[in-house]
């Protein structure tokens, strides 16, 4: 038989005020729990804070330790010879080099709207993240950019309407290249490669003249055009006369001596791509390595230095964080008027141990300079 007790008056009375002491003791430990959570919480928030700021600070001093180059302005005002990274086959890598380019001293930086070799659209990331970082201005950071005919465009990834006028596609590859280069102008927009008729080239020459007209392109130029009565005919024909002529420098068009020449004389700026890999051969001699090497300086920066010393700016896409920072060291060297060959001697032994003729190109262009 089970019995059942009644709690006493009393003993209700002890175990209700045990139940409110628990209760209590319940809330305190969560009252607590909250503060020590809220606590953490703001100590969490300040040190975030503190660390951004210290992060900020260290990219600062970063920055600030960095040689300082000269302002794309000063650099063109100048006339003397710079050099461009180039970014064709970069793909994903794009915009991270080109931020480490222009961290590195590049100003100027090249590309195309033309998805199958470039990505046009890792550039606007790379150059806006490095100017942020390094304090530039859109005019300390000189960008070119090409259109690409139909022909040399994947099928697959076409940036503008294929249907339409030759007007037109012209017109949207600028409005994507904008896009892509998150800018309102180019400074310099290139015709990639000559189209396949003199009348389809001018076609589009007069729709870049209307770009410089509004406003959208400050200078126009063409690539991949080898044929002297080909360029002249441009240059003839524009009302905008070409500024930039941007061509492989190798032995199989003869370095483009003649080409070169007519630039010369009528103060289009000549710049070369190709300039190591065409010439592997001639960088590799011992006769090469020892000249470099007394000018405290590698092969490949000896070329481009010869380069620059002709008057031409030349291309550099290296992918090497230490090739990049001898480039940049190279390009602020001749900016501060550095003279890397000390006479006409030292040209013309360069030049004959690339192979380059020097007879055909006008003596003013590379003799005796003071400041090159």
């Amino acid at each position: 038989r089970i019995i059942l007790i009644r709690p006493t008056g009393k003993t209700a009375r002890k175990r209700s005020s045990k139940d409110r002491n628990e209760a209590a003791s319940r809330r305190l430990r969560l009252s607590r729990v909250g503060l020590f959570q809220s606590i953490m919480s703001s100590l969490l928030r300040n040190l975030a804070a503190l660390l951004s700021a210290s992060l900020l600070a260290l990219i600062s001093t970063a920055a600030s330790a960095l040689p300082a180059a000269p302002s794309t302005p000063r650099i063109l005002e100048s006339g003397r010879p710079f050099m461009i990274y180039g970014t064709a086959w970069k793909r994903s890598d794009t915009s991270r080099l080109v931020a480490d380019a222009i961290r590195s001293g590049f100003r100027f930086v090249d590309t195309a709207c033309q998805p199958r070799h470039y990505f046009e659209a890792g550039v606007g990331e790379g150059w806006v993240r490095a100017a942020q970082e390094l304090g530039l201005s859109r005019r300390d950071v000189h960008l070119q950019t090409k259109y690409t005919a139909y022909r040399g465009q994947d099928p697959k990834n076409i940036p503008y309407d294929p249907e339409a006028s030759l007007e037109d596609q012209v017109r949207q590859s600028l409005a994507r290249s904008l896009e892509n280069l998150k800018t309102t102008y180019i400074d310099s927009l290139v015709l990639h490669s000559p189209m396949e008729t003199h009348e389809e080239t001018m076609r589009v020459w007069r729709t870049f003249e209307s770009f410089v007209e509004e406003g959208t392109v400050r200078s126009l130029g063409i690539s991949n055009c080898y044929d002297l009565d080909e360029f002249a005919a441009l240059y003839d024909d524009a009302q905008v006369k070409p500024t930039w002529l941007q061509n492989r420098f190798y032995s199989n068009s003869n370095f483009d001596v003649k080409l070169r020449a007519y630039c010369a004389e009528r103060g289009v700026h000549y710049q070369s791509f190709w300039t190591l890999t065409a010439n592997r051969a001639a960088l590799a001699s011992s006769e090469v390595g020892e000249f470099a090497r007394s000018k405290g300086l590698t092969p490949q920066t000896l070329m481009y230095a010869f380069v620059m010393r002709l008057g031409h700016s030349p291309l550099s896409g290296t992918t090497d964080g230490g090739h990049m920072e001898e480039d940049a060291e190279l390009m602020r060297r001749v900016q501060r008027g550095e003279r890397i060959f000390q006479d006409d001697n030292e040209v013309r032994r360069m030049a004959d141990l690339l192979s380059v003729p020097l007879d055909d190109v006008p003596p003013e262009t590379w003799r005796d300079a003071p400041d090159l």
